[in-house]
């Protein structure tokens, strides 16, 4: 700019400046009350943390509780929401690339493994036992048995959420029509299965045998019976007595006794629910998710009398033993909460997740449509009003297993996908399946290093 012009400038801004000054003081007018506004959360102690959630309820749900979070807190929390088909990948190249897009993450209990042999993620007992982060009253005991599937050379990687498990699901009027009792062994349940089998209107139960799904449904048969997968050592015990008998009580459901439809090898989630909704079984073992499905009667109205469900549920059968007690075990997946190794902002993720799974968290999780895995917000009044079923989930928990968490543990499914599905169609023995089985999965642990 020329210094004419520049001269020039100057003098118009002063001549509006003194013009402004000349003008009359404005009228005063009444003072006005203050407008009452929501005070805003006080400023957090830790800076904003990203958090990926794969897309559905979870990450709905994960919204609304993060926003409790920061009303209480003060601390910014960011859910990022990341397609289902896509989130594993997602997050597998970010975490063992030592990415920093997230600071938490909520997983599958089969993830992690491959993970922490990367030393992709941050072990959780670096805050638990630092009593400068970690909360006086948190009790990581409410997560038992939960949170061993997630603990690696004794360290803890991640908090348990979305445990589940399944049901014996029963028609009550079936039952009382024979003059039974709700099945509470295995042997009665068989009982049951001959009693109530009527084909091809009802068949006395259901299982699935689906090639990608059969050892989510026969987990609950393996697991009641006493049977394992791997033992502590991570040999392989599945062939053994109990396993072989488990398979061999599930496969005869069809070949010898023959009180499941024809075609259950076809059969999953979907398929099970199904026929259970069609009033075509008298009984079966299927996901808890199913349970408000189930029981409305404006989706299942052929399984209702009256406005009201036919179908009940409670804990799959045990085994009963000399003193007459019964021993139950389950099964179930489990998700939970990690912190990646390259997270800008560990602690504060810490604090989150720690809030998010603590009985507080876990309450507003559960009454938000989720299912928690602290037994504590699992069997708390007004959860337990809103969501009935969780107060059993509550009971079982402390004996429900889950399939190995390993670096090898897709393919030790699919191995036993197949063997079960060659016992149920009767292609195989239940003890060959079993034996050829557990000779590929014992291949598989010692190709990877265990």
């Amino acid at each position: 700019m020329k210094r004419k012009s520049f001269v020039v400038v100057i003098s118009a801004l002063l001549i509006v400046v003194l013009l402004a000054a000349c003008q009359p003081a404005p009228t005063p007018t009444a003072e006005q009350p203050p407008v009452e506004t929501e005070a805003p959360p006080a400023a957090g102690k830790y800076p904003q943390i990203v958090v990926a959630v794969w897309s559905g309820p979870e990450h709905d749900n994960a919204v609304k509780v993060a926003e409790v979070y920061k009303q209480q807190t003060g601390n910014d929390v960011i859910i990022e929401e990341i397609a289902r088909e896509a989130y594993f990948d997602k997050l597998t190249t970010t975490f063992i690339g030592g990415g920093s897009d997230y600071d938490a993450a909520y997983i599958s209990s089969d993830w992690p493994p491959a993970w922490v042999q990367a030393s992709a993620l941050k072990d959780l007992d670096t805050f638990i036992n630092d009593p400068n982060v970690a909360s006086p009253d948190f009790n990581i005991a409410v997560f038992e048995p939960a949170i061993s599937v997630f603990r690696f050379e004794g360290k803890v990687y991640a908090f348990p959420s979305e445990g589940d498990t399944a049901w014996l699901w029963y028609r009550q009027d079936l039952l009382e029509e024979k003059g039974l009792q709700v099945p509470q062994t295995w042997d009665e349940y068989l009982e049951a299965a001959r009693a109530l089998n009527n084909p091809p209107d009802v068949y006395g139960t259901v299982i699935g045998a689906k090639p990608d799904e059969a050892m989510w449904d026969f987990m609950y048969y393996l697991f009641g019976f006493g049977g394992r997968i791997l033992d502590e050592n991570n040999n392989v015990v599945i062939n053994n007595e109990a396993g072989v008998r488990a398979l061999t009580f599930y496969a005869d459901l069809l070949q010898k006794e023959k009180v499941v439809p024809p075609d259950v090898a076809t059969y999953g989630y979907n398929e099970i629910l199904t026929v259970l909704q069609e009033g075509k079984v008298a009984m079966g073992i299927q996901w808890m998710a199913a349970t408000q499905t189930l029981q409305d009667c404006s989706q299942s109205p052929k399984v209702c009398k009256d406005g009201q469900p036919l179908l009940q549920y409670t804990m799959p059968p045990g085994i009963r033993k000399e003193d007459g007690t019964i021993e139950r075990h389950t099964g179930g997946s489990q998700w939970g909460w990690v912190i990646p190794a390259g997270s800008k902002n560990p602690e504060a993720a810490y604090k989150f997740i720690e809030w998010l799974t603590g009985k507080e968290g876990a309450k507003l999780w559960a009454l938000n449509g989720g299912i928690p895995s602290n037994t504590e917000a699992l069997s708390d009044p007004e959860v337990v009003a809103q969501v009935p079923q969780f107060e059993l989930l509550a009971e079982v928990m402390p004996f429900r297993s889950l399939v190995p968490s390993l670096t090898i543990t897709s393919d030790m499914v699919t191995t036993l996908n197949e063997a079960i599905g060659a016992a149920v169609t009767g292609t195989k023995a239940p003890q060959q399946a079993l034996d050829d089985a557990a000779a590929r999965i014992s291949e598989l642990l010692q190709q990877a290093g265990y």
